[in-house]
């Protein structure tokens, strides 16, 4: 048996909204392509509207129907793994471990009653995770884990001040997640991360991330990286890629994963204004559009009353 993991995130480049890492892992025979193996209910495809979508989310997202298939993708395969839809977001972040306390100092997070799911179908969520199931056990095929971690605005700004250097930030909250998939990878696996803009060597910060293992550079190529850790325990190879999404079903997985809880708080965050600034045109937090959205609601701050550290990102 092997194992196969992968991370990713969604919302580095924004000025507002958070950045959120996400990571994957299923337990599988030697040789098993999970696109493969589960063709008949699952597609790279765009325009299959009778199949789950497992892509980069960039292109899951697309179009009028996107948000739709977006969540179906990470909500059918969060039923494959617990056998249950959460109900609200609220729900599914203490499922999933969010330290909704440190949100919540954010008065747009305050409230997560947001109704799972806000597009797509229940029902077809959930036969869709049936099928996918019984295909998944009828070739000894497990999901082991899907671990997400938001990084609110207020929390990479601190990152930021602690290690004045954004890729140095990115990693710190990217690594807690390698951590969580690496610890549900048993025995030999494999893992594929999307590569953390132009950085090449990450051996230093997986040793710190395993500091009783010995960690291998395998290769630190122009588009990829690869390295093994090597312990008692575990022997498991880690490829930081550019495209990774492209190239691994759990990090187009994970890609899904991030980019929906994203849409999610983005939704929250956009409610919360449009409450108090009516006719407000919502954001997705990009620099372009978010700036026009904070000239937009500049008049109104004082009256709210907002630390903006919350708000904005600092780079």
């Amino acid at each position: 048996m092997r194992c196969l993991g992968g991370i990713d995130e969604a919302g580095l480049g924004p000025i507002l909204g958070p950045m959120v890492v996400a990571g994957c892992a299923f337990q599988g025979p030697d040789g098993t392509d999970l696109w493969q193996l589960l063709k008949t209910h699952v597609s790279r495809k765009r325009n299959d509207k009778h199949r789950i979508r497992v892509a980069d989310s960039k292109k899951v997202n697309q179009g009028p129907h996107g948000l739709r298939r977006l969540e179906s993708t990470a909500l059918c395969f969060w039923t494959v793994m617990t056998d249950q839809t959460p109900a609200t977001l609220g729900e599914w972040a203490v499922q999933l471990g969010v330290d909704t306390e440190r949100l919540a100092r954010c008065p747009w997070y305050e409230r997560m009653d947001l109704r799972l799911p806000v597009a797509a179908d229940a029902d077809w969520i959930q036969l869709k995770a049936e099928l996918i199931r019984r295909q998944m056990q009828r070739n000894d095929v497990s999901m082991l884990t899907a671990a997400v971690r938001p990084v609110d605005v207020e929390e990479w700004n601190g990152l930021i001040a602690d290690t004045d250097n954004k890729s140095r930030a990115h990693f710190l909250a990217y690594s807690a997640v390698l951590a969580q998939v690496l610890d549900k990878l048993p025995g030999h696996g494999h893992l594929v991360a999307d590569r953390c803009g132009a950085r090449m060597r990450y051996a230093r910060d997986l040793q710190k991330l395993r500091p009783d293992a010995r960690i291998e550079t395998v290769s630190e190529e122009k588009g990829t990286s690869a390295y093994r850790i090597c312990s008692d325990q575990e022997d498991v190879t880690v490829t930081f890629a550019e495209k990774g999404e492209d190239r691994s079903f759990p990090t187009a997985l994970a890609s899904c994963f991030a980019k929906y809880v994203r849409e999610l708080m983005l939704r929250l965050l956009n409610d919360w204004f449009r409450e108090r600034i009516p006719g407000l045109r919502p954001t997705a937090g990009y620099y372009v559009d978010g700036k026009r959205f904070l000239a937009d609601i500049a008049p109104h701050l004082p009256d709210l009353r907002l630390d903006r550290q919350r708000l904005v990102r600092v780079r």
